[in-house]
């Protein structure tokens, strides 16, 4: 049977075209774009505002051992350190009360360690590598050296989902950065931007599944790339936390059972969904969070007997994965104290829901089982830590944990045989980032005003009443615009290849047909 040139194009165009300078431009732009989107949720907030800053802050100071300068020795106590009042989360005086500003920090100008604590990384709770990167940037002044840290954070986000598009070929690059935007507002994208670990378990989550999926399809130096970026993906997921080993197993598994029938045909490509495995159990056995699987995170056991912890937990289970979009009392993000309206989930949530609609509406082996899978996961992974507490819905499980699932799973959806499901009139292309755009202004807005002010201010432009704000910081309101606009470039350079009928050859086959599927080979088994 001979092979039809309009199936094998497509591939062979995805490897010998060059770029132009003009789109060389237009990437340049969208990634300065989504670091400033990302910048200005790194200087949003002060020091202490992520959440479980006080433990994740005290683990940065104390990444590199004992040291009089940031972490110092208590004689008699080996379990405490002394830390800077505002690495230690004590100064952490606004939390809670969302009509506090940050002004409450100012009297902690003390730069020295002088405040013991007994919480921190210093016991191997959780992989070290987070931490360790991080404590490059530890300085005496502990507000601005989290600042830096949260830029450097948002630079990685940056630099791997940008380098993931640049290795992916046209066809599939939207699974690099779409599900990122369409779940960004308003936890992911704070969560980026700051120096909580779970920043590199979503990114492991998001990046890894789309470059070893699709290096089985490619050739050359691009299947090479891909699977060598896959492994570093996989490094940054599980060196963040035990359950960011979890997603990087998740995503290999999900990938060797999707392409099981290629395993041996790229052996490249398996040897590194090998590694990345390896690497991934590696530091999870090695984690003492682990032990959270076996023994519960420790909060007080609630008196329901195991059915009804079942049934409750199970009802509410939405409650977490809406929280992801600011919607209930576990939508708040910080020390989830800065609520956002309702229109911010809404739109969210409307957005989201119906590009997954789309994507359910082409299937194929490969893609009903990753999605059966993973849309499991979503169940199984947060009911077994709940019921392994013995506790309720927002105890202990927060949405950020769930969060990497869901991303896969709307990556999954996005998914088509040989391209991505990614279909848009200029009417729903616009509306989306139109709806998008809005809905970071107004989070990032909120943001903001909850610590220069408190929330019981309401005013848009950011005058001179503010109480706190960076010193050396642009004016906070052109961070607001300058952020809000990036964003909104960032959600048009995304979705623009969706747009139906751009660059498409005239007289060429639309997605689905039978040119979608008669290309040489054929990566859709399972």
């Amino acid at each position: 049977m001979s092979r039809g040139n309009h199936g094998a194009a497509p591939a062979a165009a995805s490897t010998t075209s060059r770029p132009t300078a003009r789109t060389v431009a237009a990437w340049v732009a969208t990634c300065l774009a989504a670091f400033a989107a990302l910048a200005g949720w790194s200087i949003a907030s002060p020091a202490g505002s992520s959440p479980d800053d006080d433990y994740h802050l005290a683990s940065i100071w104390c990444a590199q051992g004992i040291d009089p300068d940031r972490c110092g020795e208590m004689e008699g106590m080996p379990d405490h350190r002394l830390l800077p009042y505002l690495a230690s989360g004590a100064g952490i005086c606004y939390g809670g009360d969302f009509a506090a500003s940050a002004a409450c920090q100012e009297q902690f100008t003390l730069k020295g360690p002088q405040t013991g604590i007994d919480h921190g990384n210093w016991g191997g709770a959780y992989p070290p590598y987070f931490y360790a990167t991080m404590s490059l940037f530890v300085g005496p002044d502990v507000g601005p050296a989290v600042a830096v840290m949260r830029m450097v954070n948002s630079l990685i986000a940056v630099a791997l989902v940008a380098g993931l598009a640049a290795l992916l070929p046209r066809r599939r690059r939207p699974l690099a950065a779409v599900p990122l935007v369409l779940m960004s507002v308003p936890l992911l994208v704070a969560v980026l931007a700051s120096t909580n670990p779970s920043s590199w378990a979503i990114l492991g989550a998001a990046t890894l599944w789309p470059a070893l999926y699709v290096a089985y399809e490619e050739e050359g130096w691009r299947r090479n790339a891909l699977a060598a970026f896959a492994v570093l993906a996989a490094f940054i997921g599980s060196g963040s936390r035990a359950d960011g080993c979890l997603f990087v197993l998740m995503s290999v598994a999900l990938v060797v059972i999707l392409r099981v029938r290629h395993l041996r045909r790229a052996p490249v490509v398996t040897a590194a969904a090998a590694i990345s495995f390896a690497l991934a159990a590696a530091i999870f056995l090695s984690s003492g969070h682990a032990s959270a699987l076996t023994d519960g995170f420790g909060y007080t056991r609630i008196e329901l007997t195991t059915t009804q912890l079942f049934l409750i937990n199970l009802s509410s289970l939405p409650t977490l994965w809406l929280g992801m979009f600011g919607s209930g009392p576990l939508g708040n993000i910080g020390w989830f104290d800065t609520p956002f309206p309702p229109m911010v989930p809404m739109l969210g949530i409307a957005v989201w829901f119906g590009v997954l609609l789309q994507g359910w509406r082409r299937m194929f082996p490969a893609k009903l089982v990753g999605l059966a899978l993973i849309g499991a996961a979503l169940f199984v992974h947060p009911m077994y830590l709940l019921m392994q507490s013995h506790v309720l819905v927002g105890e202990g499980v927060q949405p950020r944990y769930v969060l990497p699932i869901l991303l896969i799973f709307t990556g999954l959806s996005l998914l088509g045989t040989r391209d991505t499901t990614l279909r848009l009139t200029p009417v729903a292309y616009w509306a989306i980032v139109a709806a998008l755009g809005l809905t970071h202004a107004v989070s990032l807005h909120i943001q903001i005003r909850r610590y220069v002010t408190g929330l019981d201010v309401s005013k848009i432009i950011f005058g001179d009443d503010l109480e706190w704000w960076w010193s050396s910081a642009p004016d906070a309101t052109l961070v607001w615009l300058a952020a809000s606009l990036g964003f909104t470039w960032v959600v048009a350079a995304a979705l623009r290849q969706g747009l139906e009928g751009r660059d498409r050859p005239h007289g060429s086959a639309p997605a689905g047909s039978g040119a979608d599927r008669s290309s040489e080979r054929q990566p859709h088994s399972v």
